[in-house]
């Protein structure tokens, strides 16, 4: 299989998984799903270019495509996942598939074992059996994953899922809630936590990916701090969550190049509170999601906002996600903004620990980022 192939393929497995992830959610015809399915398509026309058909074989739970094995990922463990769960061996779709053929195999590998149906090829869809001896993706180890694999590979859905709440639609924390598994385990399997540093993301919807960078740095420092199990899971939630009440805020405002005026200030200081309000009527949220949202601008000082009557105590996720915050708003390059370089962005938050940001949680960060930096050139960056 050569290089422009794999590529094309890898594309075309991770917006049919993502498109199925979306449709099990929603449904089928969905627009993000229906949007997916056409990128989808695309992509299978420009293999088409290089490969007469698609032919995938499942062999001893390795995806197998032109007799070479496909490299292992989060979206190619999706698929092998959902072929397991119907019963599918090998699967091959013909150059003159069509945009409703393509979306029925959606809807098939959209389905949880508790809603299966009854499995049909079409006129460039074709299924078949072989022998199959394959594990539980969910069961195994997730050393082949890395985290900039995940985030990419959950961008569509969450900037959907976050979306829906600007929609007056209902959260789906089940799609949260599986995000957030995904960066857990990843991290599990491994031994450095901040190189979740390495694959942070930029990209133009930066609401959305700077809520993932936001959970990456979060679990990041919790793992170094040896939190675990439960809490760590609700670390992340609440992470993703942090902004959610900017999605009641005027996209005029969010999106403004160059300094709000008092007034545009004074809406934009709600979000905290919207937020919580909204995370607070909303079935299955953690708790510590709704803190966070309400606490991750008021500051180590206690002189952010929203202010309170009466002395406050903030959770350490929200020391936490501040740290997290200032870090990737340095970091990440706005219209109204230039990113600036690490040894910058460590001065200037070493000046902000103490009274905007936590102290020793902020040192704990900077030592480790200190040390990533360290192997690429040359810091002279100490606590003291």
């Amino acid at each position: 299989m050569s290089k422009s192939q794999d590529t094309h393929l890898q594309k075309v497995i991770r917006l049919i998984t993502t498109a199925a992830a979306n449709a099990a959610l929603y449904h089928p015809e969905h627009r993000q799903v229906l949007r997916l399915n056409k990128q989808a398509l695309n992509e299978l026309h420009q293999l088409f270019n290089l490969h007469s058909t698609v032919t995938l074989k499942v062999i001893d739970g390795q995806l197998i495509f032109a007799n070479t094995p496909v490299a292992k990922n989060l979206a190619v463990d999706r698929l092998l996942e959902a072929l397991a769960r119907n019963g599918i061996g090998h699967l091959q779709i013909e150059p003159d598939v069509y945009a409703e053929e393509l979306l029925g195999l959606i809807n098939i590998l959209s389905k949880t074992p508790d809603k299966k149906i009854d499995i049909k090829g079409s006129e460039n869809i074709h299924f078949g059996q072989i022998e199959i001896r394959y594990k539980n993706p969910a069961s195994q180890q997730f050393a082949d994953l890395d985290l900039d694999e995940i985030a990419a590979s959950e961008a569509d859905r969450f900037m959907d899922i976050y979306q829906s709440v600007r929609n007056k639609q209902k959260l789906e924390m089940a799609g949260i809630n599986e995000i957030v598994n995904g960066f857990v385990n990843a991290f599990n399997s491994q031994s450095d936590a901040f190189m979740a540093i390495a694959p942070l993301r930029s990209m133009d919807e930066y609401t959305y990916t700077h809520s993932t960078n936001i959970c990456m740095l979060n679990l990041a420092q919790a793992k170094v701090l040896g939190i675990e199990g439960q809490l760590l899971n609700d670390i992340g939630i609440a992470a993703m969550l942090h902004d959610v009440g900017k999605m009641f805020i005027s996209p005029d405002i969010l999106s403004k190049s160059g300094l709000l005026n008092e007034e545009e200030w004074q809406i934009m200081q709600q979000h905290p509170r919207l937020g919580a309000e909204y995370l607070l009527n909303t079935p299955g949220v953690p708790q510590l999601a709704v803190v966070t949202a309400f606490e991750h601008h008021m500051r180590y000082d206690n002189k952010g906002y929203p202010q309170t009557s009466r002395p406050w105590k903030q959770h350490i996720c929200s020391h936490m996600t501040a740290i997290s915050d200032t870090y990737d708003a340095m970091r990440t390059h706005r219209a109204y903004e230039e990113s600036l370089e690490t040894d910058q962005i460590i001065s200037i938050m070493l000046d902000l620990a103490g009274n905007k940001l936590h102290p020793q949680l902020t040192y704990s960060f900077l030592q480790v980022l200190s040390g990533l930096d360290q192997k690429n050139e040359p810091s002279n960056y100490t606590t003291s």
